[in-house]
């Protein structure tokens, strides 16, 4: 009777750990982690339309963005990135992730112009 115990109970262990080594080979994978947004400023170096980038001319350095997936701003007014060829010296606020070395940016700000008010002074 003993033996019998004994069979089941070494039958039973067998089962459970085959159930869990398959449960964790059906579990999902962990979800990649989005590549991290970052964000520079600087003036708009160039853009050339038909490969879809964006020179961004910094304090220190230049960085060069795909736009593809962009999405330009001109104040509070969406554009379009084609666009962003005629603001040549432009302030620019971009934001971007760097995915092996390439960096794409999700959207391009254009600093508005500042309009000098008129002095009003009272005599």
């Amino acid at each position: 009777m003993r033996k019998i115990i004994a069979a089941v109970n070494v039958s039973l262990l067998a089962l459970a750990v085959a159930a869990g080594t398959a449960n964790a080979a059906t579990k999902a994978p962990a979800k990649a982690t989005a590549p991290a947004t970052h964000t520079v400023s600087g003036t708009v170096e160039s853009f050339d339309a038909s490969a879809k980038t964006l020179t961004v001319k910094g304090a220190k350095t230049s960085w060069t963005f795909s736009t593809t997936s962009a999405q330009a701003w001109e104040g509070s007014k969406s554009i379009g990135v084609d666009e962003l060829s005629s603001h040549t010296g432009a302030k620019v606020t971009v934001k971007y992730t760097d995915h092996d070395g390439q960096m794409s940016a999700s959207s391009v700000r254009i600093a508005p112009a500042h309009v000098a008010k008129a002095s009003s002074k009272s005599k």
